[in-house]
């Protein structure tokens, strides 16, 4: 009796383990890099002969936004905040690895090849509703130079963050 009890038991606690879902492993890999002007600045003469120095004029910088994940075929973007601006957004699967950006002879891998499903997130503009963000999330906001706010089919949020985006070299602008 003590046995069949003690086996009952066992079956039910590894049915209970191994039918908890598991949440999704998801990790973001975040890049920036700055364009400056092609052309160097001069200085401007004025009347008088004075000279006033010149700046170069720097872009805004494009962002290169990656999401690994695996066990989720579909994700959707619910907001991004990159250095507390919140940003218009899409995402895309990405169909070749590794992804590198070449700039003449000069090349950066971004993400080598891997076996999970990688999704790119493209940055489209900045929105201009003028959201705040809600009180359970307003602090990561603060906090972090990324925040990536997702959720799927099923209802799930995700959020992960990047304390840091990492900068790549500027270029300058063709």
């Amino acid at each position: 009796m003590k046995k069949a009890v003690f086996i009952l038991s066992l079956v039910m606690i590894a049915s209970a383990v191994f039918s908890q879902k598991t949440s999704p492993s998801l990790r973001l890999k975040s890049f920036q890099r700055s364009y400056i002007s092609g052309v160097a600045p001069t200085n401007t003469i004025e009347l008088g002969g004075k000279e006033t120095p010149s700046t170069t004029k720097a872009h805004a910088p494009e962002y290169y936004i990656y999401l690994l994940a695996n066990k989720v075929p579909y994700l959707k973007i619910e907001r991004v905040w990159i250095h507390q601006q919140l940003y218009l957004a899409s995402i895309d699967k990405v169909a070749i690895l590794p992804v590198v950006l070449q700039d003449g002879k000069k090349k950066d891998t971004l993400l080598k090849y891997t076996d999970e499903m990688v999704w790119q997130i493209k940055i489209i503009g900045k929105d201009s509703t003028g959201i705040k963000p809600k009180k359970d999330i307003a602090y990561q906001v603060k906090s972090n130079e990324l925040v990536l706010r997702l959720n799927d089919p099923s209802g799930h949020i995700y959020t992960r963050t990047n304390k840091h985006i990492n900068v790549l070299e500027a270029i300058r602008a063709q």
